[in-house]
C-alpha cells in the first residue's frame, strides 16, 4: 500500500497547497474567534514564526483532517449481506436491509448476494453421511469425494515442501489432525475409544447442511460495514467477506444416533484434547468437496482450505467465484428496481445476451475481474441470544443471576471456560479427563480454551460491535449508516496494514482494532462528537500507555527469580472487561455471571493459592515467567494482553504476542508524536499524513537482519522441550544434573507451531539480551504489498495456490497427491511456517532483528553471581556447558560466561561450519549478534539426531553485500588490506601528525640576528588551524588510501620487486588557516600571490628541514618523502606514504571580495567557488564526520553506496557530497528527542544491508521536484528557517515545478553569509533580539547539488535506485543464497544499447577491472598469496590492485635507486578525459562512466542539440544543413560525423575504439 496505491486521487501532490491553503483558513477562523474573546488578555507566546503555538496545532490537525476525509472517501466498501444466506424456506421478499432503507453500495453487491445464495443452497443441500479423518486423506476420496488428481500441486515452488516437511511413511492428511481420538484410530486402539466403529476407526455423524446455519460475521456483518475497505486500502488484496458456518452442539455424546439425524455435531467432552478442533476440520475439507464437485463449479467457482488468523489447528475454507459469474443482477443499479425495465429495455438485453453468447471466449476474460471472495469460518451455533441490559433491570442480583444462566445454552460447561482449567490434557492427565479441577499455571490451557470460545462466540462478537455502531449512527437514514467509529476503525486498518499488524498469526484482526474502540467508546474515553482523528489518537494514547505485559517497569538491571518476576508482571500488568450497554466496567465485572461462578467455584473447592477474582486469574495464567529481563529459564511464552468481552469468557487479544506488542507500542508512540509535531518530519500535517498512512513499512523493511532458521531441524512435535530436559555431560563424559526447559512446555496450549515461534523469540531475546531492540517472527499479512495478487484471472486457479499479496496462502481443496498433506502420527510432524515460502526453498522461519549498534559489539555475557545456583544453572542451559565456561574477571568475581570474540577454528574453516568474518562485521553487520544467533538456534532448536551432521549455519540475509566494502579476517593470516577502518585511521593518524607538524613549526619567534619574527619552516604567520576537507578523513572513502612506499609509507604485502610510480586516486585534501594579520595584501591578485608564496616558502622550510638535519623531539621529518610540488593554487607533499594537497584559506580574501561594491561576474563566481571550497566543505567535512562516529556503519552505508553509483555509470554526475547527505538523511531523520522506552520502526538502521536499502528507498521515493531534502543531523536548522526553506524553494521551482536543481539538498551551511559566522559561532543556535531582524534576509540554497546532478541524470538514478532496492528486498524474502544480490551492482549488457555512443578505453589505463559496470567481482575466492587456504573479497583484491598501480608506470624496485622523485601524486587520465569532454561538449551530449573501472565512456544525445534552428555563424560549429533544400529555409542541425571525430581526436590517447550506435542522421529529424 505504497502512495502510488492508495493515495486517493484528490491527494496528489498538485493540490497539496489548496488543502493547506483550506487548512489555513478554518485556522485563521479559529484564530480570529480566539483573538476577538481573549482581547484583554496578554499576547501569547509565539513561535520563531511568529504564531501561535495552539494556531500551529490547529492548522496541523485542520490539513490531516482535510486528507484523511479524502483517504475514508476513497477507501470505504459497502456491501450489505441481505437475505442470500438464510435457508430457503426462510428467505422472504423484503429489501436488502429489511427496513426499506436504500443503502449505497458497491456496483457488484447483488453479483456478491446472488453468489452467497449459491452457497447457502449448496451448504444447505448436502446430505448427511458418517464423517472420519478418511475426509481429509490428501489424494484420497473420502467422503464426499472431490478432485484428488494432484496435478495442481505441480509447479507451485514451496507448498509441497512445507507440506512434506515432516515427510514421514503413512497417510497424509490435508489438515493436521492432532486429537486425542484421531490417534488411537490411527494406531488401531479402539479399546478406549467410545464412538469408534469397527476396526478402531473414528467415525462421527454429520446430520446434513439442514442443521447447519450460516451468517454474516466481521465487517460484512457489521452496522454499515464498519472495517470493510476496498481492494487498494486493503493491502492490496481482494476483499474478503467472513461468513460462520455454525453447527449445533449439545449434551448428547453416546454417538449413537443415525445417519440425517438432527443431533449435536459436536457434543459431551468434545471440548477436550482437540476433538471440537478435529470434527470442525474434517467437516470443513468434506464442505469444501461438495463445494467444488464438477456440478457446482460453474456457480461456486474455486475452492480453497485456509487458516483462520494464521491457525493452522482451525481451517476456514476460502471461496473465489468464477470470473465469468452472470452480471445480468446488476442490471438495474442504473434504473432503480429490477421490475422498472420496459420492454425495449428486455428486449436490447435479449439482442446483448445472444451477441455475448456468441463472442463468450473473447468477453469473459476482458469483461469481468475478481471483486471479492468468500470466507467461510466454522463455529459453534450458539443459543445464546445478546442481552440488552437497562438499569431497571438490575434491581437485584437473583433477577440478575436467572438472566444469566438462561441466557447460556452452550454444550461446554461454563467452568470449563475458566482460564485456570487444562482441556488439553498430556498422557499423564487422560485418565483424570472426567473431573473439572483447576489445573496450575504451567498445566492450564487458557489459549486452548479460548480458541474454543472463539468458535462460540462467531455471532455474539459482530453483535457487540454492530450494537455499539447502533448508539452512534443515526436511525432512520436513507443512506448507509457511518459514524466516527467507521472513519476511525478505518483508519487504523489502513495504520496496521502499512505496518504489517494485520492479519497475522499473532496481530491484530479488523475485529479485534473494532473491539478496542468498542471498550474506548463504551467507556467514554472517546465521546460521541469526537471526530475521526480524535478518536484515532485516543486509540493510539491507549494503546502505546497501557502496561499490557506488566514489563513496562522492568529493565536489564533487574536481578529477579521466577516468582517474584512473575509476582511482578502479574502486579503491573493490566486487564479490562468490555462493559455492557447501561452499566460501567466495574458493574459489569460485579454482575457478570461467570465472575459469580468463578468465586463460587473458588469457594466451594477451597483451592489454596487461587487467584480471588476472574480478573486475576485471567492476569495469572497469561502471564509468565518468560522476560528478556531475567536470567531465569522459563519453557512457557504464552503473555498475553487481556481484553474480555462481558460475559468474561472470552480474551479478545489473546493471540497477540508480546513481541507484537512491544513493536505495535512502539509504532502507536510514535504515531502519537507525528501527530502532535513532535517529529521534525511530521511538523506538517502533509508529513503525518504521510508517514501514518501512505508509507509502507513492513516486516521486511522493518528490521537490520533477517535470519532463516529451517524447520526441519526442529524437535518435531513429541519434543517439545526443545532439546531440553535431557541430562547434561560434564568435560569427563559423565552425565550431570538435568538441565532447565527453556521453551515447548506451551505446545499443549498455544500449539506447537506457535510454541515454536514464541519460543524463538523468547530464548533469542534472553540471549541476545539489550543487543537487540526488537524480534519478531514472520507471519502472514507482511507480504510484498507492491504486487497483485496472483489469481486474478485464469481459469485454472482451482487448482493453484491463493498467495496474495499478503503472504496469506490457500491450499486448493482439487490439488494435492498421496505425499502432500500432514503426517498422521502428531510425532512426525515439524512445525509449519507462518506464512508459505514464496519459493522453493525448505520450510523456514524467518526472524527480523532490530540491531542496538553500540551493545551490539559487547563480546562477553557474564552469567549470574556463583551462589544463585538456580540462575546459574539456567545459564548453561541457555547457552550449553562448553560456551558457559567459568572465568575470573578483573574485580575478582568468578562467573559462569560466554565471548565472542574468538576466531573461527581450521576444523570449523574446512567443514565450512564457519561462515566467512569480515573486517567491519561487528561494528555494521551484527557479527557478533549473527554468532549468538547461529548457536542458539544450534543448541536449542536444533534436534539432537541432527546436531552431528553439520546443519546449515543460520545467517543474516545479504551479509555478502559487505564483502564489497571490506576484506575477509577469518583466514589464518588476514591481509593488510582487510580491514577498510585500520585503514582509515591510518591516514587520519598520519594527518593529525603533519597537522601537529605545521602547527608547532610555525610558530614565530624573535630572530636575534635580523630582528623579524622567523619559524622553523620559514612562515610569517603561525598556522592556526589544520582543516580536513578529503573523504577520507572523514571514514568515506570507498578505497582508502595505503600508503606508498615511495612516499614515506611502508612496504606492505605483495610483490616487492616493482612499485607503482604513481598513487592511484586523488591525494588527501587538507587546508590550512593562517592567524590574523593587517599585512594581507589589498587587492586580489596581490592576494593570489601571497598564498603561492606562502606554499612556496613551506616546501622550502620542509625541504630546508630535511637537509639541515638539527630537528627537535617533536619534529618528523622522517615521514617526509617523495616529491613536493608547488602549483599557484595547492602543494602536494608526500608524507607517511600519504599524499597530501594542502589548500589555503584565507579569510581575509573572503572579507575582501564580500566588501566590493559593484562585484562583477567573475568576483562574485570566485566568492562562491572559494565560499563552498573552504567554508561549506570544512562544514560538511564535521558533519559527515559527525554522523559517521555516531553510527557505526553509516560509513559502510557511504561506501557502499559510491561503489552502486559508479557501477551504474554515473560518476560524477551524482557529487559524493550529495551521496553523504543522503546517508546522512537517513540516520538522523528519526527523533532524537524520544525520551520513551518505545523505540519506534524508523530507527537508524544498524547494518549496512539496511541502510544501503534505506539509501535506495529516499533516492527513489523522495519526490525531488515537489520537496526539499533537508539534512539537519544536530538539529541547527530552526522552525522558522524551515518554512524559510519551503517557501524559497516553492519560489525557486515555480508553478509548474520545473525550474531550479534538479536535486534540492539543504544542510545546515547553505545560506548565503555562512562566511561570516565566527568559528565558536553554532549555526542555528538561537538568535538574540538583534539578530531577529535578520532572519528575513537569510537565503537558502542548495550548494553541493546546485549544478548536478542534471534531471535526466537524477530520473535515471531513481529508477535504478527503485530496481535496485526491488532486486535486494525479493533477495531478502525470498531466500536466495550466492551472489545474485550482486546484479543490483550491475549494468546489463542490454542496458549500454540505450547509449547514443561508447567510447572504450585502452586497457593499459584500466588498473582494477573488479568494479566494472557489465562484469564486476563479487565473490569471495581464494588468493594467491602463499597461504592457498587464505580467502579474499573483491574489496582487498581491488585494493591490492590499486596499490599496485598500472602495469607501465611499475618500478623494479633496487637499493641503488632513487625512486622517489619520480612519483606522481595523482594518477586518473580516465577522469580528466571525461572532465575535458563534459566541459567541451556538454551541449551535445551527456557523457557516463564508472571512475573505479573505467573502460568505457558512454555517450547519451541531447535532443535539444538536434532540434533545427536557423543558421547563424555563431552556432555554425558542428552544423550541417537540415535537408536538401536548406537554402531557403536556412536550417541546420548538429552534425554528429564531425562531433564524433573531434571527440575521438580530443581522446585518440586514452580510447581505442568508437562505437556509435545513434548517429542522428538528417533524415531522422522531422520537418516543420
Amino acid at each position: 500500500m505504497t502512495a502510488a496505491t492508495l493515495n486517493p486521487r484528490h491527494l496528489t501532490p498538485q493540490d497539496d497547497a489548496a488543502l493547506m491553503a483550506a487548512a489555513n483558513n478554518l485556522t485563521a477562523s479559529h484564530a480570529a474567534h480566539n483573538n476577538a474573546t481573549n482581547s484583554n488578555d496578554a499576547t501569547p507566546n509565539t513561535t520563531d514564526g511568529g504564531m501561535n503555538p495552539a494556531t500551529e496545532g490547529l492548522a496541523r490537525s485542520n490539513l490531516l483532517r482535510l486528507e484523511t476525509s479524502e483517504l475514508l472517501a476513497e477507501s470505504a466498501l459497502h456491501v450489505h449481506p441481505g437475505t442470500a444466506l438464510s435457508p430457503p424456506n426462510h428467505r422472504g421478499g423484503h429489501s436488502l436491509a429489511g427496513d426499506g432503507r436504500v443503502h449505497y453500495e458497491a456496483k457488484w453487491s447483488p453479483v456478491a448476494r446472488k453468489y452467497l445464495g449459491d452457497v447457502s443452497s449448496v451448504v444447505y443441500g448436502l446430505g448427511g453421511c458418517d464423517l472420519s479423518p478418511e475426509v481429509c486423506l490428501a489424494g484420497g476420496s473420502g467422503a464426499g469425494g472431490g478432485g484428488t488428481s494432484g496435478e495442481g500441486w505441480k509447479g507451485e515452488k514451496g507448498v509441497e515442501k512445507v507440506l512434506q516437511s515432516a515427510n514421514g511413511e503413512g497417510k497424509q492428511y490435508r489438515v493436521p489432525l492432532v486429537s486425542d481420538k484421531f490417534q488411537k484410530s490411527v494406531m488401531g486402539d479402539s479399546k478406549h475409544n467410545s464412538n469408534a466403529r469397527g476396526n478402531g476407526e473414528w467415525k462421527f455423524p454429520f446430520a446434513g447442511g439442514k442443521s447447519l446455519h450460516l451468517e454474516p460475521i466481521g465487517s460484512f456483518a457489521h452496522v454499515g460495514n464498519a472495517g470493510l475497505a476496498n481492494r487498494h486500502a486493503n493491502g492490496n488484496v481482494v476483499p474478503v467477506l467472513d461468513v460462520a458456518v455454525l453447527f449445533p452442539a449439545g449434551q448428547d455424546s453416546s454417538g449413537s444416533n443415525g445417519v440425517g439425524s438432527t443431533s449435536a455435531f459436536v457434543s459431551g467432552k468434545d471440548y477436550l484434547n482437540h476433538r471440537y478442533g478435529d470434527k470442525r476440520n474434517i467437516l470443513a475439507v468434506h464442505i469444501a468437496k461438495q463445494l467444488s464437485q464438477k456440478k457446482h463449479r460453474s456457480k461456486i467457482g474455486a475452492v480453497h482450505l485456509t487458516h483462520v488468523f494464521g491457525d493452522a489447528r482451525k481451517v476456514a475454507l476460502l471461496l473465489t467465484p468464477p470470473l465469468d459469474v452472470d452480471e445480468s443482477f446488476t442490471e438495474g443499479k442504473k434504473n432503480g428496481k429490477k421490475g422498472n425495465k420496459t420492454k425495449g429495455d428486455k428486449d436490447r438485453d435479449d439482442k446483448k445476451r445472444k451477441r455475448d453468447e456468441g463472442n463468450e471466449t473473447k468477453t469473459k476474460k476482458k469483461g469481468n475481474k475478481l471483486r471479492f471472495r468468500i470466507r467461510l469460518i466454522f463455529g459453534v451455533k450458539n443459543e445464546q441470544a445478546p442481552t440488552k441490559h437497562h438499569p431497571e433491570e438490575y434491581s437485584s442480583d437473583e433477577g440478575d443471576e436467572e438472566q444469566g444462566a438462561s441466557s447460556w445454552n452452550c454444550w461446554i460447561p461454563r467452568t470449563r471456560l475458566f482460564p485456570d482449567r487444562c482441556n488439553n490434557r498430556g498422557a499423564k492427565l487422560n485418565s483424570k479427563d472426567g473431573h473439572d479441577n483447576p489445573a496450575s499455571v504451567d498445566e492450564s490451557t487458557p489459549h486452548h480454551t479460548n480458541a474454543l470460545a472463539e468458535d462460540i462466540h462467531l455471532v455474539s462478537t459482530t453483535h457487540l460491535i454492530s450494537s455499539t455502531l447502533a448508539t452512534l449512527t443515526t436511525t432512520g437514514s436513507n443512506v448507509t449508516p457511518t459514524s466516527s467509529f467507521h472513519e476511525t476503525l478505518l483508519l487504523l486498518k489502513v495504520w496496521a496494514l502499512q505496518r504489517g499488524f494485520l492479519r497475522g498469526h499473532d496481530t491484530f484482526t479488523t475485529t479485534t482494532l473494532a473491539l478496542v474502540l468498542v471498550y474506548l467508546y463504551r467507556t467514554k474515553a472517546i465521546g460521541r462528537r469526537m471526530g475521526s482523528i480524535q478518536a484515532f489518537t485516543t486509540f493510539m494514547k491507549f494503546w502505546s500507555e497501557v502496561d499490557w505485559l506488566g514489563e513496562s517497569t522492568l529493565t536489564s538491571g533487574n536481578n529477579m527469580n521466577a516468582a517474584k518476576l512473575l509476582a511482578h508482571k502479574m502486579d503491573k500488568k493490566a486487564a479490562f472487561v468490555i462493559p455492557e450497554e447501561g452499566r460501567n466496567e466495574s458493574q459489569t465485572i460485579s454482575h457478570c455471571e461467570q465472575s459469580r461462578l468463578y468465586a463460587k467455584d473458588v469457594r466451594d473447592n477451597g483451592h489454596s493459592g487461587a487467584p480471588k477474582t476472574l480478573l486475576d486469574c485471567y492476569k495469572a495464567h497469561y502471564t509468565t515467567s518468560s522476560s528478556p529481563f531475567s536470567s531465569i529459564a522459563s519453557q512457557s511464552h504464552h503473555d498475553s494482553p487481556i481484553l474480555l468481552d462481558p460475559t468474561m469468557t472470552i480474551n479478545y487479544l489473546a493471540r497477540l504476542s508480546p513481541s507484537f506488542v512491544k513493536e505495535s507500542k512502539a509504532e502507536a508512540h510514535a504515531a502519537l508524536r507525528l501527530i502532535h509535531g513532535q517529529e521534525r518530519e511530521g511538523a506538517s500535517g502533509a508529513g503525518a499524513f504521510r508517514k501514518l498512512f501512505l508509507e509502507t513499512n513492513r516486516f521486511w523493511t522493518r528490521y537490520d537482519a533477517y535470519v532463516r532458521i529451517p524447520l526441519e531441524v526442529i524437535p518435531k512435535i513429541g519434543g517439545q522441550s526443545g532439546g531440553a530436559g535431557k541430562k547434561s555431560k560434564g568435560h569427563g563424559g559423565k552425565t550431570g544434573r538435568e538441565e532447565a526447559k527453556v521453551w515447548g512446555q506451551d505446545a499443549s496450549d498455544i500449539g506447537y507451531d506457535e510454541s515454536v515461534r514464541r519460543g524463538v523469540v523468547g530464548v533469542l531475546s534472553r540471549a541476545l539480551g539489550d543487543r537487540v531492540t526488537a524480534i519478531r517472527v514472520f507471519s502472514s499479512g507482511n507480504g510484498d504489498i507492491r504486487s497483485n495478487a496472483n489469481v486474478d484471472s485464469g481459469d485454472d486457479i482451482a487448482t493453484k495456490v491463493v498467495l496474495d499479496s499478503d503472504q496469506c496462502c490457500a491450499i486448493p481443496i482439487r490439488g494435492g497427491n498421496a505425499t502432500v498433506g500432514y503426517a498422521a502420527n502428531v510425532s512426525d510432524r515439524a512445525p509449519t511456517p507462518s506464512a508459505l515460502p514464496s519459493n522453493d526453498e525448505e520450510p523456514c522461519l524467518v526472524v527480523g532483528l532490530r540491531i542496538d549498534p553500540n551493545a551490539s559489539r559487547r563480546i562477553v555475557d557474564r552469567g549470574p553471581p556463583a551462589e544463585d545456583v538456580e540462575g546459574s544453572d539456567a545459564f548453561v542451559a541457555l547457552w550449553g556447558e562448553e560456551h558457559a565456561q567459568l572465568r575470573r574477571f578483573q574485580d575478582g568475581a568468578i562467573v559462569r560466561a560466554v565471548v565472542w570474540n574468538a576466531p573461527a577454528t581450521s576444523a570449523q574453516r574446512a567443514s565450512g561450519h564457519g561462515l566467512l568474518r569480515f573486517a567491519g562485521e561487528d561494528r555494521s553487520m551484527g557479527g557478533i549478534v549473527e554468532r549468538v544467533t547461529q548457536h542458539i538456534v544450534h543448541v536449542q532448536f536444533t534436534h539432537v539426531s541432527k546436531k552431528g551432521k553439520n546443519p546449515k549455519l543460520v545467517s543474516f540475509e545479504l551479509r555478502d553485500v559487505i564483502s564489497l566494502i571490506d576484506g575477509v579476517i577469518s583466514t589464518p593470516q588476514p591481509s593488510p588490506y582487510a580491514d577498510s577502518l585500520a585503514l582509515h585511521k591510518n591516514v587520519m593518524s598520519a594527518f593529525e601528525s603533519l597537522a601537529d607538524f605545521l602547527r608547532q613549526n610555525t610558530v614565530t619567534s624573535m630572530d636575534n640576528i635580523s630582528g623579524k619574527k622567523v619559524s622553523a619552516l620559514g612562515l610569517p604567520l603561525k598556522i592556526d588551524e589544520v582543516e580536513p576537507l578529503s573523504p577520507c578523513l572523514r571514514y568515506s572513502a570507498l578505497f582508502p588510501p595505503v600508503p606508498h612506499p615511495l612516499l614515506g609509507g611502508a612496504e606492505l604485502d605483495g610483490d616487492k620487486r616493482k612499485i607503482s610510480g604513481v598513487n592511484e586516486g586523488s591525494p588527501v585534501i587538507i587546508q590550512i588557516r593562517f592567524e590574523g594579520s593587517s599585512k594581507w595584501p589589498s587587492s586580489m591578485n596581490a592576494m593570489g600571490a601571497a598564498k603561492c608564496a606562502m606554499l612556496i616558502q613551506l616546501a622550502d622550510g620542509i625541504e630546508k628541514m630535511k637537509k639541515e638535519g638539527n630537528r627537535s623531539a617533536a619534529d618528523d621529518l622522517d615521514g617526509f618523502d617523495g616529491p613536493i610540488d608547488v602549483t599557484p593554487n595547492y602543494l602536494d607533499v608526500g608524507y607517511r606514504g600519504y599524499s597530501f594537497r594542502i589548500i589555503v584559506r584565507a579569510d581575509q580574501e573572503l572579507r575582501m571580495l564580500r566588501n566590493l561594491l559593484n562585484p562583477t561576474q567573475e568576483a562574485v563566481a570566485l566568492r562562491l567557488s572559494l565560499i563552498n571550497r573552504h567554508v561549506r566543505g570544512s562544514m560538511h567535512h564535521s558533519l559527515i564526520h559527525s554522523v559517521h562516529t555516531r553510527f557505526p556503519s553509516a560509513s559502510s552505508v557511504t561506501r557502499l553506496a559510491q561503489r552502486w553509483v559508479a557501477a551504474h555509470m554515473l560518476s560524477d554526475m551524482i557529487p559524493q557530497e550529495a551521496i553523504e547527505l543522503l546517508v546522512a538523511k537517513i540516520y538522523t531523520e528519526s527523533s532524537t528527542n524520544n525520551n520513551s522506552k518505545l523505540l519506534p520502526a524508523d530507527m537508524p538502521p544498524s547494518t549496512v544491508t539496511a541502510g544501503f536499502l534505506k539509501f535506495l528507498l529516499l533516492l527513489h521515493s523522495h519526490d525531488w521536484a515537489r520537496e526539499p531534502l533537508i539534512v539537519d543531523p544536530q538539529n541547527h536548522i530552526s522552525a522558522y528557517d524551515r518554512g524559510l526553506i519551503q517557501s524559497q524553494f516553492n519560489a525557486v521551482r515555480g508553478p509548474d515545478f520545473i525550474k531550479g536543481p534538479a536535486m534540492y539538498i539543504i544542510s545546515p551551511a547553505d545560506y548565503d553569509g555562512v562566511e561570516e559566522m565566527t568559528v565558536s559561532k553554532i549555526v542555528g543556535e538561537a538568535e538574540n533580539t538583534t539578530a531577529q531582524s535578520t532572519l528575513t534576509e537569510k537565503i537558502w540554497a542548495p550548494t553541493v547539488t546546485a549544478t548536478f546532478p542534471e534531471k535526466v541524470v537524477l530520473s535515471r538514478a531513481a529508477a535504478l535506485a527503485k530496481c535496485s532496492y526491488d532486486h535486494l528486498t525479493s533477495c531478502i524474502m525470498l531466500g536466495i543464497k550466492g551472489t545474485s544480490w550482486a546484479a543490483a551492482f550491475r549494468e546489463s549488457s542490454s542496458a549500454l544499447t540505450s547509449y547514443s555512443a561508447l567510447l572504450r578505453v585502452d586497457s593499459a589505463y584500466i588498473t582494477d577491472s573488479g568494479c566494472s559496470s557489465t562484469n564486476p567481482d563479487c565473490g569471495c575466492i581464494a588468493g594467491k598469496r602463499d597461504d592457498k587456504s587464505s580467502i579474499q573479497s573483491p574489496f582487498e583484491r581491488s585494493l591490492q590492485k590499486r596499490h599496485a598501480g598500472p602495469k607501465d608506470l611499475r618500478k623494479k624496485n633496487f637499493k641503488n635507486l632513487n625512486l622517489e622523485n619520480d612519483t606522481l601524486h595523482e594518477w586518473q587520465p580516465v577522469k580528466s578525459l571525461v572532465s575535458k569532454l563534459r566541459s567541451r561538449y556538454n551541449d551535445y551530449a551527456l557523457f557516463f562512466y564508472n571512475e573505479l573501472t573505467p573502460d568505457v565512456i558512454a555517450m547519451l544525445w541531447r535532443p535539444a542539440a538536434f532540434v533545427p534552428q536557423l543558421f547563424s555563424a555563431m552556432v555554425s560549429e558542428f552544423k550541417r544543413p537540415a535537408m536538401e533544400l536548406w537554402k531557403n529555409d536556412s536550417l541546420v542541425i548538429t552534425n554528429t560525423d564531425d562531433l564524433m571525430s573531434e571527440i575521438e581526436y580530443a581522446s585518440k590517447d586514452i580510447i581505442s575504439d568508437v562505437k556509435v550506435l545513434d548517429d542522428k542522421k538528417p533524415d531522422d529529424v522531422p520537418t516543420k
